[in-house]
């Protein structure tokens, strides 16, 4: 288990980011998640020194005064202000208040904290994952507190995440020249363009793997990897054993597309040494055309 003190952290950026980020979509502003974390890391540090404990933004408070027409930074202090004067000046007539009264006050407070345009678009156009988001972080709302609602939902929407990462689309094209300006018409002879789409991480290898041993054999194959933004390491090994084996079966193999994140990786890997710079190009035509002026050299 983690100590204390890192769970609290993590807690308070958690909840911190989310609220900013709420705030940030109801006032239509953008939101600088560096400089909130700084400055909440900053207070929390100078608290326990005046005497007071870590603080967090609260959704409920900032919720009620962006709607309740909140201009600047300043809503927050005189809200403090007020608070301060009413314990020290007002605190005989605040004990005498009825609980019903201030339960009312959370009720309405509660209900102006949703954004029911956004539920209603959630679920009047059947985005099934946000609903299941929506409805699990409600439950655990509810059931336990908002910390441990939020925790729920973000290890949630990781999960969910995870899974539809882990799907990696493969197809397969034979090379039309005749689509290319200037370029001599007819499909190469035993050529073609295989097109990835996704991430390819460890959930994805075998998938890809799969997908890979059913294209048609070609001899020369052309990887648009512009579909792909990121790639693993164990995506890399599988890249690494896949051009290993096109090579020993005497196939040619050339990437386009290939995202400076991914690039990174084959070199790391091994792949571009075992391609060889010449192998790599921006985009698929570029790639065909010096498919075919090889084959004109070999003719």
């Amino acid at each position: 288990m983690p100590p204390p003190i890192v769970t609290i952290a993590a807690l308070a950026m958690i909840e911190s980011l989310l609220c900013g980020a709420s705030a940030s979509r109801m006032k239509g502003e953008a939101f600088n998640a560096d400089q909130e974390l700084i400055a909440q890391g900053v207070g929390n540090m100078v608290l326990p020194l005046l005497g007071g404990v870590p603080a967090t933004a609260a959704i409920a408070r900032t919720s009620v005064a962006v709607k309740s027409g909140q201009q600047t930074r300043l809503t927050s202090v005189f809200h403090a202000v007020f608070l301060l004067a009413s314990m020290f000046l007002l605190g005989g007539v605040m004990a005498r208040l009825p609980l019903a009264a201030l339960a009312g006050v959370l009720m309405v407070t509660a209900w102006r904290m949703n954004d029911w345009e956004g539920i209603r678009y959630l679920l009047g156009h059947r985005f099934k994952s946000g609903i299941s988001q929506f409805f699990i972080t409600m439950v655990a709302t509810v059931a336990a507190d908002l910390t441990v609602a939020i925790l729920v939902g973000i290890v949630y929407s990781a999960l969910l995440y995870i899974v539809k990462a882990s799907h990696i689309n493969v197809s397969f094209s034979d090379i039309d020249a005749s689509r290319l300006p200037g370029a001599p018409g007819g499909a190469l002879p035993k050529a073609g363009v295989v097109y990835v789409t996704g991430s390819l991480f460890f959930g994805a290898v075998d998938e890809f793997s799969r997908l890979m041993a059913e294209i048609p054999d070609c001899r020369e194959v052309i990887f648009s990897l512009r579909g792909m933004p990121s790639l693993a390491v164990s995506g890399a090994q599988a890249l690494l054993e896949l051009r290993a084996r096109l090579k020993e079966q005497g196939r040619g193999v050339a990437f386009c597309g290939v995202a400076p994140e991914v690039r990174l990786y084959f070199d790391r890997a091994g792949i571009t040494a075992l391609a060889g710079e010449s192998a790599f190009f921006w985009s698929a035509d570029q790639a065909i055309f010096a498919l075919l002026e090889k084959e004109r050299a070999t003719v």
